[in-house]
C-alpha cells in the first residue's frame, strides 16, 4: 500500500474518532418550541386574587383584587394602578421557555437568582394567589444579556430558565398605587379661583371653550400679562396631577390654616374645591368637595390627603405679580 493511501486511511480514522466523541458529548436539556412557563395561568389570569412582590431589601408589597379593581391593603386599601398589574400578568401568562440554563444552586447568585446573599445577587420573589387556594411562585433574576427575555426559576426548583418576556415591575410600593389625583382636560375648564391665607385672591377664567388662553379677572387697567398664555399653566396642572405620597385624611392632623384654597369649575357644571396645607415642610392637598366629575377625571378621594412636590405647588400658587409684565 502506498504512502498516499496510508495518509488517506489515517485521515478517515481520525475523522471517525472525532465524530464518535462529538456524538458522545453531553447535550443541554432540549426545550420543545413554545413551551409555556405557566400553562395553568394562561386560561386563568382572571382567577388571580392576589399578588405579592418582594424585592431585595424592601418591604413586601401585596396587591389584592376587589371586584374589577385592585387595592394595596398596607396603604389602607388605596386603589392600585391597573397598568403595571395587567402588564405583569400578561407577561407571565404569555411567557415561554427559550432555553434551560444552570440547575446548580451555587451559581444562582451570579444570575441574580439567589434567595440570600448580597443585594445584587438576590432575586425578586413573585407569588400569585389563585381561586381555590392555589398559588404560583417564582424567583426573578437578571435580564437576558442579548435581546428580550428574563432569567427566572420556579419556587422550590433550582433549574434556571431563560424566558421570552421581560418582566416589568415597579420599583417601590408607591409606584404600584394609582397616583392620579385629577385628569381634567384643560379645554374643559372655565374658571380657577385661588384664595390665599392672607386674603389675596386670584381668578383666571375664559368665557367659552374656543378661547385658547385664560384671562386674569383681577388684572388692573393698564397692566398686561407677561405673555398670552401666562395663566394657562395653573389650570394645565389639573390635566395630569399625580401625588408624591398619600395618607388617609383621618391620620393627618393639620395644625394650621391652609396656605390656599381653590375652586375649579368647568363648562358642564362640574366643580372641584380643594385646599393646600403645609405640614412638616411638606405640602398636602385635600379635595373636600366635588360634583359632576367622572371618576376618570377625578380619581382623587375626599377622605385622603395627597402630598405634592414643591414644583406642583409652585405651578398652582401663582399671584398677580407672577403673571404680569414686570416694571
Amino acid at each position: 500500500m502506498g504512502r498516499k493511501s496510508l495518509w488517506l486511511l489515517a485521515l478517515v480514522a481520525a475523522g471517525l474518532v472525532l465524530a464518535y466523541f462529538w456524538l458522545q458529548r453531553p447535550l443541554p436539556p432540549v426545550v420543545p418550541s413554545r413551551v409555556a412557563l405557566l400553562p395553568t395561568l394562561q386560561e386563568q389570569v382572571t382567577s388571580v386574587s392576589a399578588i405579592e412582590v418582594r424585592r431585595p431589601g424592601q418591604p413586601l408589597v401585596r396587591l389584592e383584587r376587589q371586584g374589577e379593581a385592585w387595592v394595596v391593603p398596607a396603604k389602607a386599601a388605596y386603589p392600585a394602578a391597573l397598568t403595571p398589574i395587567a402588564t405583569l400578568l400578561r407577561a407571565l401568562a404569555e411567557a415561554h421557555k427559550l432555553e434551560a440554563k444552570t440547575a446548580n444552586a451555587q451559581l444562582h447568585g451570579q444570575l441574580g437568582l439567589a434567595e440570600q446573599g448580597e443585594a445584587e445577587q438576590q432575586a425578586t420573589r413573585i407569588s400569585l394567589e389563585l381561586s381555590g387556594g392555589r398559588s404560583l411562585g417564582l424567583w426573578v433574576g437578571k435580564r437576558a444579556q442579548q435581546g428580550e427575555g428574563q432569567l427566572l426559576r420556579m419556587a422550590g426548583e433550582d433549574q434556571v430558565w431563560l424566558i421570552d418576556q421581560a418582566l416589568e415591575l415597579p420599583a417601590t410600593e408607591l409606584e404600584w398605587l394609582d397616583r392620579r389625583i385629577t385628569a381634567i382636560p384643560f379645554a374643559s375648564v372655565k374658571e380657577l379661583d385661588l384664595r390665599y391665607a392672607n386674603g389675596e385672591r386670584l381668578t383666571v377664567l375664559r368665557d367659552n371653550q374656543n378661547e385658547l388662553n385664560l384671562k386674569v379677572k383681577q388684572l388692573p387697567s393698564g397692566k398686561r400679562l407677561a405673555y398670552e398664555a401666562a395663566a394657562n399653566g395653573m389650570v394645565m396642572l389639573f390635566a395630569e396631577l399625580d401625588f408624591a405620597d398619600a395618607a388617609p385624611l383621618a391620620q393627618v392632623q393639620f395644625k394650621s390654616r391652609p396656605l390656599l384654597q381653590f375652586s375649579l369649575t368647568n363648562f358642564t357644571g362640574g366643580q372641584l374645591n380643594g385646599a393646600v396645607y403645609s405640614q412638616g415642610e411638606q405640602l398636602w392637598l385635600t379635595l373636600p368637595q366635588s360634583r359632576n366629575f367622572s371618576t376618570e377625571q377625578l380619581p382623587g378621594k375626599t377622605d385622603w390627603a395627597y402630598r405634592l412636590e414643591p414644583y406642583q405647588y409652585q405651578t398652582l400658587a401663582k399671584k398677580l405679580k407672577d403673571l404680569v409684565v414686570k416694571n
